[in-house]
């Protein structure tokens, strides 16, 4: 009965967020070939809504919960995309080299973003996140495990989007002018790039096999998700414990072993992991995988229209240009590990 109330008492809001969320999920099913990504296309129609709209109520409360209570929940569906299997399928020097980009962006953002430049702690996560591992997706999957803000999720994911796409522009210019093989230049793109559609636009100019090696490498980097949101929800947990409860510099392992798992991994995480786990071991299969998935895209958009409502342009205005240049620091150092790293692989 609470959770009939619960969605009653959001209903306007959510009805907003489920229509447009259904037609930008329609379109792009009708009009697959539209460069721009889903999340982004209802993130920006969410912003427009709620700055031009801004005194407006009657949204807020469902908004909310699409931001937060379904986007949950289409991340624990989400965990169906992740074969475990393909951690170990391209190569041990392939996987160390992406291992060493994804930790390596992470510490930049933390060291740029953070100490640096003062953005606050769940900001910098979410740029190495997004820009480490696999778009607006490692966003969505991550921002509500740290608790982040829904300007801090609408910042990173348009500015990210906009530095992506600039990619796919210049990035091809590395092949000619430093003389990368094919496999050599899909390993760059695939390293470097922002999202999985314009990892693609951003190699197939080159050659088939550089759109292949690329992607293949864009997937291993989507595959690490799973382990890098555990990873960062028992950092952020144990840093919040240490803060709230002693303020110290450590806490008691008594302590730790009486904390239950739920307030290191929330139920959504665990869910992920399970998912995640019994599509590996195929008792879901593909076919079902996939099916799933296409449910979990969907929430993730109608989720995202809602984070889209709650974005303040001007808050986004203030940060932007920090978080445009810690991107920037990020992609910058991925290219350089991918044409080093290429160079290493291929002897």
């Amino acid at each position: 009965m609470t959770f009939i109330n619960t969605l009653v008492g959001n209903g306007k809001g959510l009805a907003l967020c489920f229509i447009v969320g259904s037609l930008i999920f329609i379109i792009k099913q009708l009009f697959s070939n539209i460069p721009i990504d889903a999340l982004l296309i209802a993130l920006i129609i969410g912003v427009l809504f709620g700055n031009i709209f801004s005194k407006a109520q009657w949204y807020v409360s469902g908004a909310k919960y699409a931001g937060k209570q379904i986007l949950e929940f289409s991340v624990m569906i989400f965990g169906v995309s992740i074969f475990i299997p393909d951690l170990i399928s391209n190569g041990t020097g392939i996987f160390l080299l992406i291992v060493t980009g994804v930790t390596g962006s992470m510490i930049i953002a933390y060291c740029v973003g953070h100490l640096v430049l003062g953005l606050n702690k769940k900001l910098a996560t979410l740029i190495g996140v997004g820009n480490s591992v696999c778009g607006n997706s490692a966003i969505a999957v991550i921002a509500p495990t740290i608790g982040a803000r829904t300007t801090d999720v609408g910042a990173v994911i348009g500015i990210s989007a906009i530095l992506g796409a600039t990619q796919i522009l210049f990035l091809p210019i590395l092949s000619g002018t430093f003389g990368l093989s094919d496999y050599h230049y899909g390993l760059v793109a695939g390293m470097a790039v922002y999202a999985v559609a314009q990892v693609y636009a951003a190699s197939a100019v080159v050659s088939t096999t550089s759109a292949s090696v690329a992607t293949l490498v864009k997937l291993t980097r989507v595959v690490l998700l799973g382990p890098l949101a555990i990873a960062i929800k028992l950092i952020h947990s144990i840093a919040t414990a240490k803060s709230s409860k002693n303020n110290s510099a450590s806490i008691g392992i008594t302590q730790l072993k009486s904390i239950s798992i739920l307030t290191y991994m929330p139920w959504f995480v665990i869910g992920f992991v399970i998912l995640s786990t019994l599509r590996s071991v195929n008792l879901i299969s593909e076919g079902i995988g996939l099916e799933i998935l296409e449910v979990a895209k969907y929430l993730f958009i109608v989720s995202m229209v809602g984070i889209g409502l709650g974005v303040n342009i001007r808050d986004v205005v203030k940060i932007g240009p920090k978080v445009a240049f810690t991107i920037f620091c990020i992609l910058v150092f991925m290219i350089i590990t991918s044409l080093l790293g290429g160079k290493i692989l291929s002897v």
